[in-house]
């Protein structure tokens, strides 16, 4: 008997020829499965795809990290199209500065399609301070998308002197337009310079529709003096803004507040 029919059931013990050839099969298999895994534990190891090929990984329906540091907290966020629009909460007793939101999109299948960033729309966030952002992905993504959101940020020594007052007047809405004015007044004793004003605007639910920001004209303001802002964007229902939230702040002084915290203004 062939040494290689010991390793075969007894219906091929008397076909020595058939067994020759399922054991040059096996043979064949074993060179070529070394051959595959030789090639998975190169030293010099890549990932290849086709252009029809996808890899993934799991998705996490949540704020991530890029460490185990504690991170400011995303309030709200949603993916409104191409945009990812929300807003960040300081929930530190330190100030911090540079905010950064990374977004990653997937599509249902947990496919990434669409990655973006943005830093919020304030430079610096005073414990208890909010600051919207939005981030334009620049992308046509496919229905019943998800995401994640990233954030980093450093910790800021520049405790701005409150001494900027800000007062919002009327706002206009037209069948698809919304814009609001208001002037921003220096209490400092010095010239408050590129005065920046930010705001965030609700729907009746407290969820944000929109974020943005501009400067005063002139954003150089001089003590006990006022510049005007104005706020004018395009918006498919206006009438869904039912409250707003400013800020404002210059490379030497922020907002005065009461608590710390951005003035919350029902629209009228």
């Amino acid at each position: 008997m062939n040494s290689i029919d010991t390793y075969f059931p007894e219906y091929l013990v008397n076909n020595s020829q058939l067994a020759r050839q399922f054991g040059s099969f096996l043979c064949l298999s074993i060179a070529i499965a070394g051959f595959l895994f030789s090639l998975i534990t190169s030293t010099n190891a890549q990932i290849e795809v086709t252009v029809d090929e996808n890899l993934s990984t799991a998705i996490f329906n949540s704020t991530l990290s890029e460490d185990a540091e504690p991170r400011p907290d995303i309030l709200y966020s949603a993916l409104d199209k191409d945009t990812i629009v929300g807003e960040v909460l300081n929930n530190f007793s330190y100030p911090i500065e540079l905010v950064r939101i990374t977004a990653t999109v997937y599509d249902k299948n947990g496919i990434i399609v669409a990655t973006g960033d943005k830093y919020v729309n304030d430079y610096l966030l005073k414990p208890g301070s909010r600051s919207g952002f939005d981030i334009f992905l620049d992308e046509t993504l496919p229905s019943k998308s998800k995401y994640t959101l990233t954030t980093s940020f450093e910790k800021s020594e520049d405790n701005k002197l409150e001494a900027l007052q800000l007062s919002v007047g009327k706002n206009f809405k037209s069948s698809n337009s919304f814009r609001v004015l208001g002037e921003v007044m220096n209490q400092g004793k010095n010239d408050a310079n590129a005065v920046k004003v930010s705001t965030i605007f609700y729907d009746e639910k407290h969820k944000v529709i929109d974020t943005d920001y501009v400067f005063t004209n002139p954003d150089i303001i001089s003590p006990n003096k006022k510049a005007p802002f104005e706020f004018s964007f395009y918006i498919d229902n206006p009438g869904k803004i039912k409250s707003m939230a400013f800020n404002v702040q210059s490379d030497e002084y922020s907002l005065i507040t009461n608590n710390g915290q951005n003035n919350t203004i029902p629209q009228q």
